[in-house]
């Protein structure tokens, strides 16, 4: 007769399983695109580095993943990344909430026109500001 006790994983075993699971989900940022603080603006930083006008919405999330915000304009749309630590309490409408993240600006063809926060600033004052 068989024991049915030493065919059932323990109880140690169950815990070793989650303990890795939650290391592994921790330590990957890149997998958790709204995980907060300085690994995140890092991460950010490294990858905005590589925009360049002209690649497509597809080729800026290949690069640098989810947005931490977006914003839908009549002529295009304005991706936000995370790039300084602060606060996320507010909205972009606050100035020191504003200021911690970098607009990449796409034009009605989805194509990245430019980014940062004078370009940004600079596009909104010529386009207008105005939701789909």
């Amino acid at each position: 007769m068989k024991d049915k006790r030493s065919t059932r994983p323990s109880l140690l075993t169950w815990a070793i399983v989650v303990a890795g699971l939650s290391i592994t989900a921790c330590s990957n940022t890149k997998m958790n695109p709204f995980a907060s603080g300085e690994d995140q603006v890092n991460e950010n930083i490294k990858n905005l580095m590589g925009l360049q006008p002209g690649m497509t919405k597809g080729q800026v999330f290949e690069l640098a993943g989810v947005a931490n915000y977006i914003e839908g304009e009549t002529w295009g749309s304005v991706w936000f990344y995370k790039y300084r630590p602060g606060s996320d309490e507010g909205t972009l409408a606050d100035r020191n909430v504003e200021k911690n993240y970098m607009p990449v600006v796409f034009d009605s063809s989805d194509r990245l026109i430019g980014y940062g926060y004078e370009f940004y600033k600079n596009t909104m004052e010529q386009l207008g500001s105005g939701p789909y």
